[in-house]
């Protein structure tokens, strides 16, 4: 019970916390939108009396007129009664570093760690994590803070090598997810620190100096206002971000970080264009063509084609039937040297045993689970990559590594599918193997956005969303492959281990460490036993005389 409440006072934590931090970033990014649009849209009045004159507008809204003018400090006493616009950006950035570290920071790195990224342990990342956030800022605002960089391309150009720098390190050390979360948490402190210490403070003196009479330093103007002009080119980019979460091809990218890159590059653009489209139209346009060309490069990087390959529909449970593909039946008897003559074998072998761990085995943390997941399961969950009972050791592939050449095989023996399902955030089967040319499900029966990312070498890699209850797609591999690795983007702890094989002799361990392979032909092989964590174990074995070989092997 008491675990219950916990996990449901943790998703409310994310629920008012989101909520507030969406309402505070509507707000901030809000205003900065349309004071950029104000600058740009004023109209100087040269009959103008008024001391420092800078240019109004009049609007309409809400069935009144509203008349704007700008006044340059120095020039007029300020009023009593005067608006500063702060506290959305405050409330925005603390809310959303609240809200990363409950998602990211917590269930010590839920959703922090990907194996397949880096090897990092959860200490190392979040020193990684919080110490780029702190960092960047400091290089960002010491780089603006140098003389010889606060005009030209110079100051502008270091700062895009800061932001290439940190995506390329981030995405190479945490999971995709976090790495683009954490982007928009630099870009974020590089705002709110711009607002809380260069522009306020330098507002703060300017209105003090024109409360005193005295002249107003235009060095301090110019400052606060090219501070707030990078805050409105980072606007775009970081909204894509935080909605980024709902379309893992791309951070699952295996360019995620170039990726990010080019969409950050198109907002920056999108933003041009409406800054600068009422005064110079014709060359906001041309940065609008340049946002649709980048935008262009994106989808063309996240574009899937699905493999034109026959569907197979073997026979369901019939040993040694021929597959009726021509491609498939190539890639089966890929490993035969096809001018050597063939020997006689019989295939009334059988190969068993047991796979055995020695050792203390992992320790490894409760995963945080979304609670749709987290439901469906009795207890707590941690991560599956390591299953021991008693010694024995679960998901370890069994098959023949070598041994079959000369031997005619038959070509069949095929199950009508392998699924991969994906059920309370967790992979099920973890390990599998199917043949070339065998049709592989994968299958979301959560009640939550899932992704299937391929990890491949010789196999067409993919990145398809599972975004409902029982989607499914099917996928065909044509080529033979040991290990591939199928994952997650949204959840990194869910991953599976897929292998390929262009022969029917392969087993998984089971709960109790055991395997059996049936139908072997006679002769003599080398066995490998491969485990995801505690790599491979390799034994050679005589099937020439006796019938059944019993095969025990310990990982340590």
């Amino acid at each position: 019970m008491g675990q219950i409440f916990s996990d449901n006072l943790f998703e409310w934590s994310l629920i008012l916390v989101r909520w507030l931090h969406i309402m505070a970033t509507v707000s901030w990014i809000g205003e900065s939108v349309f004071f950029m649009w104000l600058d740009r849209s004023l109209v100087k009045l040269e009959n103008s009396e008024t001391k420092g004159h800078a240019g109004e507008l009049w609007m309409i809204h809400g069935g009144g007129f509203y008349r704007v003018e700008k006044l340059l400090m120095g020039h007029i006493a300020v009023p009593k009664d005067l608006h500063w616009f702060k506290w959305e950006a405050f409330t925005s950035w603390i809310s959303g570093m609240i809200l990363l570290a409950l998602i990211y920071y917590t269930g010590e790195g839920t959703f922090l760690l990907d194996d397949t990224v880096s090897s990092l342990s959860y200490a190392q990342a979040l020193a990684v994590s919080i110490g780029t956030i702190i960092f960047s800022w400091f290089l960002y605002d010491s780089l603006w803070e140098t003389k010889i960089v606060t005009e030209g391309l110079l100051g502008h150009l270091v700062t895009i090598l800061i932001l290439i720098a940190t995506a390329f390190l981030l995405s190479h050390t945490i999971s995709g997810r976090a790495a683009y979360i954490h982007m928009a948490a630099i870009m974020g402190t590089w705002m709110v620190g711009n607002v809380l210490l260069r522009i306020l403070p330098r507002q703060s003196k300017m209105v003090a100096a024109t409360n005193k009479g005295e002249t107003v330093n235009p060095a301090w103007g110019i400052n606060a206002k090219n501070r707030s002009t990078h805050n409105t080119y980072l606007t775009l980019p970081v909204i894509f971000i935080m909605i980024s979460n709902h379309f893992p091809e791309t951070y699952g990218h295996e360019l995620n970080w170039v990726l990010l890159l080019i969409i950050c590059l198109c907002g920056a653009l999108v933003r041009q264009f409406f800054v600068i489209r009422k005064s110079n139209f014709n060359r906001a346009r041309l940065f609008l063509i340049l946002s649709l060309l980048t935008l262009a490069i994106a989808f063309k990087m996240t574009l899937q084609i699905e493999d034109s390959i026959p569907n197979i529909t073997p026979q369901k449970n019939k040993k040694h039937e021929l597959i009726k593909n021509e491609q498939a039946e190539t890639q089966t008897q890929s490993n035969l040297d096809h001018t050597q003559t063939f020997r006689e074998v019989k295939f009334d072998r059988t190969i068993m045993g047991t796979v055995s761990y020695e050792g203390p085995p992992p320790h490894y943390s409760r995963l945080r689970l979304p609670r749709a997941c987290a439901k469906q399961h009795s207890g707590d969950v941690t991560l599956d990559n390591v299953l021991i009972n008693n010694g024995k050791l679960k998901n370890v592939m069994i098959k023949v590594k070598s041994g079959l050449t000369g031997i005619k095989l038959p070509l069949g023996n095929i199950k009508s599918e392998l699924v991969f399902d994906q059920i309370g955030c967790i992979y099920s089967p973890r390990v599998g193997i199917a043949q070339v040319g065998q049709v592989v499900r994968f299958k979301n029966s959560d009640p939550v956005f899932h992704n299937v990312k391929a990890v491949t070498k010789k196999n067409k890699a993919f990145n398809k969303a599972m975004p409902t209850k029982n989607s499914s797609f099917t996928k065909i591999f044509t080529q033979a492959e040991d290990h591939i690795q199928a994952k997650c983007s949204l959840h990194p702890w869910m991953g599976a281990q897929l292998a390929i094989l262009d022969h029917p002799y392969f087993d998984v361990t089971n709960s109790m460490g055991q395997f059996k392979i049936k139908n072997v032909p006679s002769g003599k092989f080398i066995i490998e036993a491969w485990h995801e964590v505690f790599g491979s174990v390799t034994a050679e074995i005589d099937l020439t005389s006796e019938r059944q070989h019993d095969l025990q092997i310990i990982f340590k």
